[in-house]
């Protein structure tokens, strides 16, 4: 049984759902050949040609080694949601750039592997000054409980700016609260750059926040505070 707003919608897993149909799952072994039956398996010592145009079997590939900053262990599942890997393969990163991200509600919350992975295979690199992805410390940077509306939003904004892009903040501990806040899955932090500030400065300029942050909204409503050494990004 699929529950609405949770990862079960992936089954049955999310690298299931998104590689494409009769690709290996990396980090799966494949099914064993079952061995020809009968007298004339015994008997015979040739191979029958297979016909023209067959493919050839292949082993599974190994998955290639992460290139982000960082690529933490996951922490236990959220309560009451299905555990999806999402292995980082050429096949993964094929459907962040052919526009074919599944269609999933904005508040579905993700868990930290599954962010991961989407995040890895789309380019994005995150940090933090713990080396760690622990939601409850705030010297990590943590995807757990991360809405899906935001880290597509994330993945809209790099393939728009073609930014490289760094994130510095998630749903750890540390960050002020409130109803669409970092604790909450709306928000990301990630680094200025000379590209990231072009991209978000071509926005129009929505004027000042409290705390002396100049704010810029792009079309779709997501809003950009730019404070001290990083971008707070709010998604709807």
């Amino acid at each position: 049984m699929n529950v609405p707003g949770t990862l079960a919608g992936l089954a049955p897993s999310a690298a299931d759902a998104l590689l494409p149909t009769g690709a290996p799952t990396p980090g799966r072994p494949p099914a064993a050949a079952k061995p020809p039956d009968g007298p004339a398996a015994a008997s015979s010592g040739h191979i029958t040609p297979a016909p023209a145009g067959a493919p050839h079997s292949a082993s599974t590939p190994t998955p290639p080694t992460s290139t982000t900053s960082e690529n933490p262990t996951a922490p236990a599942a959220m309560g009451g949601e299905t555990d999806a890997r999402l292995p980082t393969t050429d096949a993964t990163a094929g459907v962040l750039t052919g526009a074919v991200l599944p269609e999933l509600p904005n508040s579905m919350r993700l868990q930290q592997e599954a962010a991961a992975g989407l995040l890895e295979a789309g380019g994005i690199k995150w940090r933090s000054t713990g080396h760690c992805s622990d939601r409850t410390r705030t010297t990590c940077t943590s995807f757990d409980g991360l809405r899906w509306g935001t880290l597509k939003g994330l993945l809209g904004f790099r393939a728009e700016s073609g930014c490289p892009i760094t994130v510095t903040g998630g749903t750890e501990r540390g960050h002020s609260g409130g109803p669409r806040s970092h604790g909450t899955g709306y928000k990301l932090d990630i680094a200025t750059s000379r590209c990231v500030d072009a991209a978000i400065r071509r926005y129009p300029y929505q004027g000042v926040r409290g705390d002396g942050a100049r704010l810029y909204r792009s079309p779709d409503g997501t809003v950009f505070a730019r404070e001290k050494d990083h971008w707070d990004i709010t998604f709807r």
